[in-house]
């Protein structure tokens, strides 16, 4: 393990961020998690790579960082604690700029000229089934294809633009993102299925030895979103990953006083669950389910 950035804390040990590194040469893969404090899953998911990666020297480099925004994550807040910024919202990153910007383009630094995978999960009021999102197209699709996770959504580019894939695709890398559980919960068996879609990816890319493909999942560019048109108390009816039909009830939307129901929401499309809303209490205009639909 090598630290490959430090930076003074006025209260506190300073900031690290530390990067494990496996093997030597080409090809090149980098892996971040931890850029939102409280998404934990990534963290458990490339410690159980790393332990993949001990006994299984790689053909070429694996980077693997755990856990960047390590303040927040002893906080068990998403946001860097000290100023409440986004760090995926501060890539590329300033070396000369704010605390959050130079820890961004410390990251971007450390991670360049790799294939890069940013794991992360979704917030802490909604979970998300083990997924992909890359390009329509490329290197970084037939990773995300690789990957064999539950629903691997392709997306245009310019739906990637953003964080820290969107720094990688500007400076010509290859990169797609994995997510899967929720923010400020571990959920073990969703961070062995990321470990798993990590080290296929690994496989695909030829630093590893291919592992059996997984079972097919929904491989998609088309995902519905659905939202409330009212607040209340939202009570799901399914879970990520259940399949849904057209017209088929995915929840409601309740008084949070009383419980009559407001509204119950319907699924526009058949597929599968992609993401739920698990903290009930929600405004007008919510997302609450989103659905992935099978092209």
């Amino acid at each position: 393990m090598s630290v490959v950035f430090r930076l003074e804390s006025p209260y506190r040990g300073e900031y690290q961020l530390h990067r494990l590194t496996f093997g030597a040469g080409d090809p090149v893969v980098s892996v971040v998690a931890g850029i939102h404090g409280n998404e934990v899953n990534g963290v458990y998911a490339l410690n159980l790579v790393a332990g993949v990666l001990r006994m299984q020297p790689p053909r070429g480099t694996v980077h693997l960082l755990p856990c960047v925004n390590v303040f927040g994550a002893e906080a068990a807040q998403k946001r860097w604690p000290f100023d409440d910024r986004d760090l995926n919202e501060a890539f590329p990153g300033d070396p000369e700029g704010s605390p959050v910007q130079r820890v961004a383009a410390a990251v971007v630094e450390a991670t360049a000229g790799a294939v890069g995978i940013d794991v992360q999960t979704g917030s802490a009021t909604v979970h998300e089934v083990p997924h992909a999102r890359m390009p329509e197209a490329g290197l970084a699709h037939d990773l995300g294809r690789a990957a064999g996770l539950p629903v691997t959504w392709a997306r245009p580019a310019e739906r990637l633009a953003d964080g820290l894939v969107g720094a990688w695709h500007r400076r010509g890398q290859p990169a797609l993102a994995l997510r899967g559980g929720r923010g400020g919960a571990l959920d073990l068996e969703e961070a062995r299925v990321l470990a798993r879609a990590l080290v296929r990816v690994l496989g695909e890319v030829g630093v590893l030895t291919r592992t059996e493909p997984a079972a097919p999942g929904v491989v998609t560019t088309e995902v519905h979103d659905h939202r409330t048109t009212v607040g209340g108390f939202f009570v799901p009816e399914l879970r990520p990953g259940d399949r849904v039909r057209a017209g088929q009830l995915l929840g409601t939307v309740r008084a949070p006083l009383g419980g009559t129901g407001l509204e119950e929401i319907v699924s526009g499309a058949a597929g599968v669950v992609l993401a739920v809303r698990v903290y009930p209490v929600v405004h007008a205009r919510e997302l609450v389910v989103r659905v992935a639909t099978q092209p």
